[in-house]
């Protein structure tokens, strides 16, 4: 029987004792039921008041077989109740000093800051890609609720140099900062930038005005909920079926179509070799778009005969699959 259950059970029956001695009082004594259980009360906490009223020996007689089973019940219950606590303040204990472990050996990662109404949909998103990730809450009950879903939760303020440090933004690959206030995204995108200026960090902007202060803060990338909202509403008028598609291929979970970008990494087998005959089709797969190497200009459609180098960046869209067996392709070594 689970622990809940056990002290459900034991709970009732000190209900069931408490009901007895105040129908037994009424019974034997002929006292009211309001009389009996009040005796019954006083009885069972052992505080010592004098009788309600004075009792026959039958009623002294049940008064202590009342003591007795009651007492023993309701200090059984105590008991219980008291070992449940510590308990849980043990395994609370436990379990924050294993979250700060884990977060410690965090490498390669992503910081989000902020699970609110955007941020709850960012978790998701990471979630789905399978990535290490932390988040920066300082909302309780938000916080609690995370934990309670298996995602590593750093309680407290990201606008701080001391939390932002606790979830080892020195080691992290990008922060995503979705508060709820353009002013508390532009410290915490100052600060991240101070403890990392190599960071890849994305930010949410409210207002229009707050995009280019962002930017200058040091963000990477700005997204605008306002911006983007507006100009897929025209987009859903003007062209709808280009909308619907586009819409299709980054939302919807019910189509196989996902949105990547992959690195040829040095020695990979695909540098060096045209497009075309680097077996993508094969895969499902449509290169958008090729960033030619780090920060280069982007390439859009590019040719099938165009060459792939080092440090170039696939911009795919296709199946899972295919875009992690084009993931290993980039990665995988060539033969020497």
């Amino acid at each position: 029987m689970s622990r809940k259950k056990r002290l459900l059970l034991q709970f009732a029956m000190l209900m069931a004792i408490t009901a007895a001695g105040s129908v037994g009082y009424h019974l034997i004594e002929g006292w009211s039921l309001f009389d009996g259980f009040y005796m019954t009360v006083i009885t069972l906490a052992t505080i010592g008041y004098g009788e309600v009223r004075p009792l026959t020996h039958t009623g002294r007689v049940f008064t202590i077989g009342l003591i007795i089973v009651g007492v023993l019940q309701l200090g059984y219950l105590i008991t219980n109740l008291t070992q449940a606590l510590i308990e849980t303040e043990i395994a609370a204990a436990f379990g924050r000093r294993r979250l700060l472990k884990d977060i410690n050996q965090l490498n390669d990662h992503y910081i989000l800051c902020g699970a609110g109404r955007v941020g709850a949909r960012i978790v998701d998103e990471l979630r789905k890609k399978g990535v290490d990730f932390v988040v920066i809450e300082r909302d309780d009950p938000t916080a609690e609720k995370l934990l309670h879903e298996g995602v590593m939760v750093l309680m407290g303020d990201a606008t701080s140099e001391t939390v932002l440090e606790g979830a080892r933004i020195r080691t992290a690959r990008a922060l995503i900062s979705a508060a709820s206030t353009d002013a508390e995204n532009v410290y915490i995108v100052l600060t991240a930038r101070g403890l990392n200026p190599g960071l890849h960090i994305v930010t949410r902007a409210n207002d229009i005005p707050a995009v280019r202060q962002l930017y200058r803060a040091g963000a990477n990338k700005v997204i605008s909920p306002v911006l983007i909202g507006s100009h897929k509403m025209a987009q859903a008028a003007l062209s709808p079926a280009v909308a619907d598609f586009i819409e299709l291929a980054t939302m919807s979970e019910s189509l196989d179509l996902y949105f990547d970008q992959i690195l040829i990494t040095p020695g990979s087998s695909l540098a060096g070799i045209r497009l075309e005959d680097a077996g993508i089709h094969d895969l499902r797969v449509m290169i958008v778009a090729i960033t030619r190497g780090s920060g280069g200009e982007m390439v859009f459609n590019p040719d099938p005969d165009l060459r792939l180098h080092e440090e170039d960046l696939l911009i795919a869209i296709g199946a899972r699959a295919g875009l992690a067996s084009l993931a290993e392709a980039a990665n995988s070594k060539a033969e020497r």
